[in-house]
């Protein structure tokens, strides 16, 4: 579904050249759900905007579905860290969701079906009337995943979305991930630096290196696909899985 090859990317202004990402390959499957992880400063925001075609590479490419992506791809959502900024303040609920509805050619009543749809699946059914600033830092995001939905992508990038939530809140939204991926069956690239929720999330988990930006190791996460915050976090696996990740990020910020 997502094919990433050789990408780079050089920022250059103000007599300086910074090199964020230097050789990124590897490729997410149809229905996969696939975290990355890396130290601070070390180019994961820089790479998904490349993936979704908010930035341009310097060099190498993005495919989706085999179609090279020169710019934001129709078959693609987003959900970012800040939801604050996301959601606009002075429109309800509701019209926040059907936002990008509008850039489609549907019918006002699939686009109301879509809209409700995707805040009942978020578990904000009722909220469709109220302002984003009448709602807590979990429902606003939860807005923000259900707009993304609604749009109906094949592939949906995440970028450090829950970390602006409380510990509380994260754990009831990693939940919600999980059973909308499990549901819907859409595929899903989750930027994250917190290793307990990319090896809770993920069926693979790619440690990106320090800056400028390689694929350090892939893991393959070989959970039960059943997982719940009680259960999954105490496996020995579970243990097993978090300490290599964090062993790998500790090699990569030492250059290994």
């Amino acid at each position: 579904m997502l094919d990433v090859r050789g990408l780079h990317k050089v920022y250059e202004g103000a007599g300086r050249r910074t090199e964020a990402v230097r050789d990124l390959t590897f490729s997410v499957a149809v229905g996969e759900l696939v975290c990355l992880v890396g130290p601070s400063g070390c180019g994961k925001t820089t790479l998904l905007k490349c993936v979704g075609g908010l930035l341009a590479p310097t060099a190498g490419e993005v495919r989706l579905a085999g179609r090279r992506v020169d710019g934001p791809p129709p078959g693609m959502a987003f959900v970012f860290q800040e939801y604050g900024r996301s959601l606009f303040p002075w429109m309800r609920v509701g019209q926040n969701v059907e936002l990008p509805l509008k850039q489609k050619r549907l019918s006002r009543e699939r686009r109301r079906a879509l809209v409700a749809d995707a805040l009942e699946s978020v578990g904000l059914a009722d909220a469709a009337g109220a302002y984003p600033w009448q709602l807590s830092g979990g429902m606003q995001q939860r807005v923000a995943i259900a707009r993304a939905l609604a749009y109906e992508p094949e592939v949906l990038l995440m970028d450090e979305p829950f970390a602006a939530v409380d510990a509380q809140t994260r754990a009831d939204l990693e939940d919600l991930v999980r059973r909308l991926w499990r549901e819907r069956g859409i595929t899903i690239l989750f930027v994250t630096h917190d290793i307990d929720e990319a090896v809770y999330l993920g069926e693979r988990v790619l440690v990106l290196s320090a800056s400028p930006t390689v694929v350090q190791e892939q893991l393959k996460v070989d959970l039960a696909a059943e997982r719940d915050q009680l259960h999954t976090r105490v496996d020995p696996r579970f243990a097993e899985l978090r300490t290599r990740v964090y062993e790998q990020i500790q090699a990569a910020k030492r250059g290994r």
